[in-house]
């Protein structure tokens, strides 16, 4: 009862404090890299397209399809909401083969404050809507535009992707993401 108290204590300074300045206000959150996977590396971060496109998230892997994913996910209780409806995958998309949701795949969003979310992408066999503490939403898959088993994970404001989430921790492509290293801190 006292943690309620003090989370929605917490909750109204924010929006208070965004209110009083104009800003659009965002709580910091925590995402730890896999529990327990030495194999588990981060294989991509921000990088540019040819078509002028970025990718802005990070993708940790380990060369495993369909085991539980707990990559990148955020530490405390956060509601995970769940779009699904793609076939399981564990290898690149070809036309009509597990592309779908926009190339995101089955994909959970954890929405915050002032337009802030965080999504996790190309899960297989997701569980559904959960509220959870870096619980397994689902499996790790290459559902939508992805080219191998994965966790890709994005922080959006507004639906712009942004990097400062994950390159403030020094997060970077084949740096590990075992047990509860911290690999991003993500605004909500």
């Amino acid at each position: 009862m006292k943690s309620r108290f003090l989370a929605g204590t917490l909750g109204l300074l924010v929006l208070g404090a965004a209110l009083l300045t104009g800003e659009p206000v965002g709580l910091a959150a925590t995402a730890n890299g896999p529990i327990c996977d030495p194999g588990a590396k981060v294989n991509s971060t921000t990088y540019y397209g040819c078509s002028g496109g970025s990718h802005t998230a990070l993708d940790i892997a380990n060369g495993t399809c369909s085991v539980w994913n707990y990559r990148g996910m955020l530490v405390g209780s956060y509601r995970y909401t769940q779009y699904a409806g793609c076939a399981d995958s564990c290898g690149a998309c070809s036309a009509g083969a597990g592309c779908c949701n926009g190339g995101a795949g089955n994909y959970f969003v954890v929405s915050g404050g002032s337009g802030w979310d965080f999504r996790q992408l190309h899960s297989n066999s997701p569980k559904g809507t959960q509220t959870c503490d870096r619980c397994a939403i689902g499996l790790i898959g290459s559902t939508g535009n992805s080219t191998g088993a994965h966790s890709h994970s994005d922080n959006r404001q507004y639906g712009t992707k942004k990097s400062a989430w994950y390159t403030a921790v020094g997060t970077t492509c084949g740096s590990s993401g075992y047990c509860n290293n911290r690999v991003g801190t993500p605004t909500l």
